[in-house]
């Protein structure tokens, strides 16, 4: 009788419905990531149990899409599910595949742009417009995710919940009246800031009260602070205040009269320096730069070509850090080294970003050669100089992020593919203003897992390994078999045996 319930095929197939059913209302998943790649944070755990709405997402995905991002829109469907056991209200996912041009007008009207994608066909490269991205309804609110390999997913969606979780966002001040960086040259930045903050302009004076604002951000001052200045910002990090500091200390002039360098200081490095952050007088150079434009005039000719350029470092050596965590590079503009100086202060340093193991400093002043012939033992011979830097209270939960170069902000230096400037920024301003732990999702999904370096001898050893272990295997599997099959056929030989 059990033999009968057991391959009984009806019991089978209602065995098999019955896990499908189950298997549609209860989504499990195992994370086995070193990362947890695939396993929500848990502030997206604490976001989507706040939110006392109906969610709705649609997701928009042509047809004919690279298998990278097919990877990538099944990524985001798992994603979805995730939300979607956690969520104390209905969590409805859509697709739509805009295959004429109403669905395509859809896409467009809620906010998914049209990208440009290559097929091969017939040995010719195509053009194809396709749609790849999520529209999310929370109550009455739509907001569109255009979906590009870069996207950090789970960043995207929890900081719409969060949007919808809290009704007052924290201010963060950009400072004016010492010649600063013009606002108008990083919108970037403040569009992305904006999703989780008000921005505005201020100043220190007698009308300002410094503690209204979350982040206090000092860019590229050209003109000195004064004592009373310096007070006011030492009082605000005493009662727990945050700055963003990006200082133009290194200064530069490239042009046919001049070409020499020299050090801007602004009075804010003395109140740095009691702290233990010491900007030194120097330019940093780098063997892994940027390049800039030369002109020669060869008779009535003009010629111009491109030439390496060590003030213009690439920085590529970033901390551990979750400001820093996933950045690729960043291109700075003439910039000082940064040292740790010991003081009774409480404050803790912690460096963010480095020049390369090829690098040096130079003292002031600078006189730019820009044919100079550049050597590891005269020039790079002082390497992995902090360019950028954290100081951290706990006494007072008071925050200062500091980069000696202020220009990398611009809008023009915006490359989301290879330089990581503006995602310094804003990583390093949202960490500030941010008490929830949202910053630690923006590059979640971005860092590049690379293999292990193994040695020559030992890949071969797992190259023939793979090779040799499955037929030893099925050898000793056959010769065991063989043994049962002959003990059972001499047991069965034997007078008087009754099977």
């Amino acid at each position: 009788m059990k033999k009968k319930l057991i391959y009984n095929p009806t019991y089978l197939i209602l065995s098999l419905i019955a896990i499908n059913i189950i298997s549609y209302f209860l989504f499990i998943r195992i994370d086995l990531t070193s990362n947890k790649k695939y396993s929500l944070s848990p502030v997206s755990k604490t976001m989507i149990k706040k939110i006392d709405k109906d969610i709705s997402v649609t997701l928009f995905m042509s047809e004919g899409l690279t298998p990278d991002k097919i990877k990538l829109g099944r990524e985001f469907r798992h994603l979805l599910k995730e939300y979607k056991t956690i969520s104390n209200k209905a969590f409805t996912i859509n697709t739509i595949i805009p295959n004429n041009s109403d669905k395509e007008a859809l896409a467009e009207q809620l906010g998914i742009e049209p990208m440009a994608q290559e097929i091969a066909e017939r040995d010719m490269v195509k053009i194809q417009k396709v749609y790849f991205g999520a529209v999310i309804q929370i109550g009455n609110k739509k907001e569109a995710i255009n979906i590009l390999p870069t996207t950090a997913l789970e960043y995207e969606v929890t900081r719409r919940l969060k949007e919808a979780c809290d009704t007052t966002k924290p201010t963060i001040g950009f400072l004016r009246g010492h010649n600063e960086m013009l606002r108008q040259k990083t919108q970037l930045i403040e569009h992305e800031l904006s999703h989780s903050a008000k921005i505005e302009s201020m100043r220190i004076d007698q009308f300002t009260d410094l503690n209204d604002y979350k982040v206090i951000c000092i860019v590229g001052p050209k003109e000195s602070f004064s004592k009373e200045e310096l007070v006011r910002l030492g009082q605000y990090l005493e009662q727990g205040g945050r700055l963003y500091i990006a200082l133009n200390h290194a200064v530069g002039q490239i042009s046919y009269s001049q070409n020499n360098g020299f050090i801007n200081r602004v009075g804010i490095e003395d109140m740095l320096e009691e702290f233990g952050l010491k900007i030194n007088y120097d330019f940093v150079v780098d063997n892994y730069c940027g390049r800039i434009l030369v002109t020669q005039d060869q008779g009535f000719l003009q010629l111009q070509s491109d030439r390496h350029f060590p003030y213009i470092p690439i920085i590529q050596n970033f901390s551990s850090h979750v400001i820093t965590k996933g950045l690729n590079a960043m291109l700075l503009q003439f910039v000082s080294s940064i040292t740790n100086v010991k003081t009774t202060s409480a404050y803790t340093f912690t460096p963010l970003a480095k020049s390369s193991s090829i690098s040096g400093v130079q003292k002031v002043p600078v006189f730019f050669d820009i044919y100079k012939t550049w050597t590891r033992k005269h020039d790079f011979n002082q390497p992995y100089n902090t360019v950028a830097a954290l100081l951290s209270n706990e006494d007072n939960n008071s925050a200062i992020v500091v980069i000696t170069d202020a220009d990398f902000m611009e809008d023009k230096f915006f490359d989301p593919f290879y330089i990581s400037n503006i995602n310094f920024a804003v990583n390093s301003i949202e960490w500030l203003a941010d008490d929830s732990g949202l910053i630690k999702l923006r590059n979640k999904y971005i860092e590049n897992q690379s293999l292990k370096v193994v040695s020559d001898s030992y890949r071969r050893f797992l190259k023939y390994t793979n090779f040799f272990l499955p037929i030893m295997l099925v050898l000793l599997i056959g010769l065991y078999q063989y043994r049962e099959y002959k003990r059972k056929r001499l047991r069965r030989s034997q007078p008087g045996r009754i099977d």
